[in-house]
């Protein structure tokens, strides 16, 4: 299966890196360089709970 993940922070990288695992083709698309930041660097890199899958 294709599948296309929106957003490169650490729920979307870790996402794609399981889904690939699983034989799946992923694409990842951040509107930002990596490394600049976006939602996991403004959570201060922390993850929540409410990341859980």
């Amino acid at each position: 299966m294709e599948i296309l993940i929106m957003g490169g922070g650490v729920v979307g990288v870790t996402t794609a890196y399981q889904l690939l695992k699983d034989g799946h083709q992923v694409t990842v698309i951040d509107r930002h360089p990596p490394g600049t930041g976006g939602a996991s660097y403004g959570n201060a890199g922390l993850i929540a709970t409410g990341h859980s899958i």
